[in-house]
């Protein structure tokens, strides 16, 4: 039987991906309205408000990690899997702490000095979801072909045990 994270790291877990997809859609959709209309004000305080969100159930969500240790990987997996795993994991959280501080920076006037921080918040976000696309990509190869459960253990409902 699968271990399972506690509720509140998968709470923490699916609260956190929801808004990182939301800052995507948001990030990478007003440019496609006119600036200065209402559907790009909209979208971009969106974008601003759920980055608030990000950034403080992100530091949650370390604090927590830091305090309830993770549930054991899978017996059998190579030493090079459990490496790749663990600098996933590190890199995702490092990147949701970054990125939305990145992100007030380039809005403020500082940022807008320096002008450095908003092309690093729009490249961080490609390396993000780039991360984001190698997560799911190991969690549905880890399901569907080692088929060892690991999945399960972050799913927000016990699915199959």
């Amino acid at each position: 039987m699968t271990e399972h994270y506690d509720r509140v790291a998968r709470t923490l877990h699916w609260l956190v991906a929801a808004l990182v997809l939301t800052q995507f859609a948001t990030g990478w959709g007003w440019g496609f309205f006119e600036r200065g209309s209402d559907p790009r004000f909209y979208l971009f305080r969106t974008h601003l408000y759920s980055g608030y969100a990000v950034l403080a159930l992100a530091v949650l969500r370390v604090g927590w990690r830091l305090t309830h240790r993770a549930p054991p990987l899978p017996a059998g997996m190579s030493r090079l899997l459990v490496i790749a795993s663990h600098a996933t994991h590190g890199l995702l959280y490092l990147a949701i702490l970054i990125q939305p501080v990145l992100g007030l920076v380039t809005i403020s006037a500082l940022g807008k000095q320096l002008g450095w921080p908003g092309p690093t918040h729009v490249a961080l976000a490609y390396v993000i979801a780039g991360i984001v696309v190698l997560h799911v990509s190991a969690a549905l190869w880890h399901h569907f072909v080692r088929r060892d459960g690991l999945i399960r253990r972050m799913l927000p409902m016990r699915v199959g045990g």
